[in-house]
């Protein structure tokens, strides 16, 4: 990774943290939650990262290194049989169609 995306991360840490699964039952809940809650400002933030960390040309491992790692997503997208790059991309999606 070229640098550190910290709303992402924050985002991670504040939405999917160990317990996640307590408060919703997918990522488009959890989705719901933070559009609901975030600012404006904050909700850019989290979206300027998420397609900065997109267009890096970082390979699967490198990515799914990282955000478990290093950006402490405590949801791993190789359990459901979904690249990284692709729960990362669905991420995008549902916050930019999210009412």
């Amino acid at each position: 990774m070229k640098r550190r995306y910290r709303a992402l991360q924050e985002f991670f840490l504040a939405y999917f943290h160990p317990d996640w699964r307590l408060d919703a039952t997918s990522r488009g809940d959890v989705v719901a939650d933070f559009l609901r809650v975030e600012n404006a400002p904050r909700v850019t933030a989290v979206l300027d990262d998420l397609r900065e960390l997109l267009a890096e040309p970082a390979t699967e491992d490198e990515l799914h290194n990282a955000l478990i790692h290093e950006y402490s997503l405590s949801y791993d997208p190789w359990v459901d049989k979904t690249t990284t790059r692709e729960w990362l991309e669905g991420l995008q999606r549902e916050m930019h169609n999210s009412p």
